[in-house]
């Protein structure tokens, strides 16, 4: 659930014309709104590309409960190997699932006809719904039998405790999580904010009659509220640094009809300090203590395919291939614990494909046939496959005016 709101790209472009290197005329300004609306987020995909549950699952067994007691037993000396081995609490997932709405605001102005600065903001309004559930039950007996076998009197003691000991239930689990680990009860969770801010500087490099170059830099401002490591079902709407990003544009006219563009952008995400829980293991993040971490989280590039086909002055349909991918981060702390754990797998892929239907009156504002120039936007978006990142699909609408 902390990797939804980093996935939803909100592009509210100030560019209004087929050509994806066009910048505003000078002293032009556009308006842009955006909705958003993703489908139910139930699953993700992970490190191999396969869809899971999106609620976490988890096992306790004796090496979760040895760290919650500070390892005091050695397996091998203070039980038997076999026996610590098989013994299990039982294994749980948090059924989940997420809505998401979002609402994006864009601004341009033409400060020439070759340089565009623009700003975007986003606002949020999230739901997630999570609920405990056991999947397997415990092994108390079964190690008890082992530990029987073993003899001595320490073997006879853990195996008399292990038969009298409490089942641990949904309850008992939750019970953990807010009383052992601090963490405030699972359930469900809803959240409204802003997310973070987009400035930049749009500049027309190139602009032949049927092809052309753009490169815009700009930067994101960390206006979204951040991740709370005291709630395991939030989401975030921002991630807590700047970005600083470079974006090319280019593209080709073949007629009035029909045109192609491509677009690359890099983001380099600038290190930050944060204080977040200290895992004791990759495979299991629960902890109960904190400390304060240098995060660098991983940079990303962003690859956009695009073909745009004009059925009449009013109607555009434009089909998009979309890729995104995010190299690993890096966790720094004073102790050095946790931050191998923090970083694994934190590495992300994303394979997308996009419809847009655009209701234009551009054109027919050029040949002065419509009093207003403005675009409306259809898209349809869809989730191809991915790596440790959530499954969703969206719909929006995006409206766009130039005045």
């Amino acid at each position: 659930m902390k990797n939804i709101i980093a996935l939803i790209t909100l592009l509210v472009s100030t560019s209004s014309f087929a050509q994806v290197w066009a910048t505003l005329p000078k002293g032009v300004r556009a308006l842009g709104y955006r909705n958003v609306q993703t489908s139910e987020i139930k699953n993700n995909f992970n490190k191999f590309g396969s869809e899971n549950p999106l609620g976490a699952q988890f096992r306790v067994d004796a090496n979760t409960f040895n760290s919650m007691v500070g390892n005091m037993i050695q397996p091998g000396k203070d039980i038997s190997q076999d026996a610590y081995n098989s013994l299990l609490v039982g294994e749980y997932k948090v059924d989940a699932a997420a809505n998401v709405k979002v609402h994006g605001f864009g601004f341009g102005y033409g400060l020439t006809d070759r340089f565009t600065v623009y700003g975007q903001m986003t606002y949020y309004d999230a739901q997630v719904r999570s609920r405990i559930k056991r999947t397997a039950g415990n092994t108390y007996a079964q190690t008890s039998d082992l530990l029987d076998q073993y003899g001595g009197l320490q073997n006879s003691f853990i195996s008399e405790n292990l038969r009298n000991m409490m089942d641990a239930n949904e309850g008992t689990i939750q019970s953990v999580v807010t009383n052992h680990y601090k963490y405030r009860p699972l359930g469900n969770w809803s959240g409204k904010g802003m997310g973070d801010m987009e400035l930049g500087v749009m500049s027309k490099v190139i602009d032949n009659t049927n092809w052309g170059l753009m490169f815009y830099p700009g930067v994101t401002v960390p206006t979204g509220m951040e991740d709370n490591p005291d709630i395991l079902q939030d989401i975030a709407f921002g991630d807590g640094q700047y970005d600083i990003f470079g974006e090319i544009a280019t593209g080709y006219i073949f007629s009035d009809k029909l045109s192609v563009g491509t677009i690359f952008r890099y983001t380099y995400q600038a290190p930050m300090s944060k204080k977040l829980r200290v895992p004791t293991s990759q495979d299991f993040t629960l902890s109960s203590e904190k400390e304060l971490f240098q995060v660098k989280y991983g940079d990303r590039m962003n690859l956009a395919l695009t073909a745009s086909y004009h059925l009449n002055d009013w109607i555009i349909l434009t089909p998009t291939y979309r890729y995104m991918h995010q190299f690993q981060s890096n966790y720094s702390s004073a102790s050095g614990t946790g931050d191998q754990f923090l970083a694994y797998n934190t590495d992300k892929s994303e394979h997308q494909a996009q419809m847009t239907m655009t209701l234009s009156s551009i054109t027919p504002f050029l040949k002065k046939k419509f009093a207003l120039p403005a675009q409306v936007h259809f898209n349809t978006v869809h989730a191809i496959a991915g790596k440790n990142v959530p499954k969703m699909n969206r719909f929006e609408v995006e409206f766009r005016m130039l005045f």
